[in-house]
């Protein structure tokens, strides 16, 4: 992926974007370090678990069900935020070790952080020769929760960011943070590897939409359309929805906040999100409350209260409108 130059200034446009990225939290399933040996090749079967890869070592490649190989290199990033079948391997024709089999390597484990030294069950040389292994470094979630941002839904099915690049200063010091949290024998013994992802996440995602508002207008010194210069207006919207979601919003008071006309309001905020404002703050509460749900263990009404339902059997009935679940089913699939 081209990345575009940190010269240039910021656009007000990626300033509304901030308060909604600053207040996510994704909960994985799992966090990984595998080191692999030469000769290897992994595959990831189920759509639903969406992967945030960080490389190190020995380059190898990366191919979508059905898709080009990806040539990736020491201190990528690659994140798939719908999640997909897909390999990682060195070796083309090689049969590819599942899922299941490569947690069932595992050789140390510390709370959600496993270490896995896959360089037997591959045939690899990794202990032989330390310095031809790769090492993947990461997290798996749940696409489905992921996708529920309308930011994230907007990215594309590969996210691969390169080390090289000079336009991403901040990477090398985040991957390398990522890669010593994640080492559970010698390094942070997985303490910590949640929220650095998270961080990781929030800035991969900020990176490819600045890339992707500066690609068609500032990349031969076109200004930004007038609507986009007007996005951070949105921000005291976005901003009242994420930390206050229990209050009774109305899109005349949301509009209100940002100075704007409701139908201009709610014009400039489906184009900046895929979603319209009374739709985007539905989703943040469900969100909210399955949050509370699962890491308070509040009941139903209790959730509902704190988010600006009046009673768990409304908050019900938006989880299943907005999840296509139920909050007991959800919490079922969650664990």
């Amino acid at each position: 992926m081209n990345q575009p130059s940190f010269s240039r200034p910021r656009s007000q446009g990626a300033a509304s974007h901030h308060a909604c990225v600053e207040s996510w939290r994704f909960d994985p399933i799992l966090h990984f370090q595998v080191r692999l040996g030469t000769g290897f090749a992994v595959g990831i079967e189920d759509r639903r678990r969406a992967p945030l890869y960080v490389f190190s070592g020995q380059p190898c490649q990366f191919r979508m069900h059905g898709g080009a190989p990806l040539q990736v290199e020491h201190g990528d990033v690659l994140f798939l935020p719908r999640g997909g079948a897909h390999r990682l391997f060195d070796t083309p024709h090689a049969t590819p070790l599942p899922f299941a089999a490569i947690v069932a390597h595992r050789s140390a484990r510390a709370g959600l952080t496993y270490a896995v030294d896959l360089e037997a069950a591959t045939g690899g040389t990794a202990r032989e020769e330390p310095e031809r292994a790769t090492v993947v470094s990461g997290s798996f979630f749940w696409s489905e929760r992921l996708q529920a941002e309308p930011l994230l839904a907007r990215l594309p099915e590969v996210v691969h960011l390169r080390r090289r690049s000079d336009a991403l200063p901040w990477l090398v010091p985040m991957t390398d943070l990522l890669h010593w949290l994640s080492n559970v024998a010698e390094g942070g013994r997985g303490v910590g590897m949640t929220e650095a992802v998270n961080a990781l996440i929030r800035h991969v995602v900020l990176e490819q939409l600045r890339h992707e508002r500066h690609e068609g207008h500032e990349r031969h010194g076109e200004p930004l359309p007038a609507g986009a210069r007007r996005d951070a207006r949105l921000l005291p919207a976005l901003h009242a929805m994420h930390t206050r979601p229990e209050h009774p919003w109305t899109m005349a008071s949301l509009a209100g906040l940002c100075h704007m006309a409701r139908t201009t309001f709610a014009t400039r905020f489906q184009q900046h999100t895929g979603v319209p404002p009374m739709g985007y703050l539905a989703r943040w509460r469900v969100q909210a409350a399955a949050r509370l749900l699962r890491e308070q263990r509040m009941s139903l009404d209790e959730a509902a209260d704190r988010v600006g339902y009046s009673t768990g059997a409304i908050l019900a009935r938006a989880y299943k409108r907005v999840l296509g679940t139920s909050p007991r089913a959800h919490a079922q699939s969650a664990r």
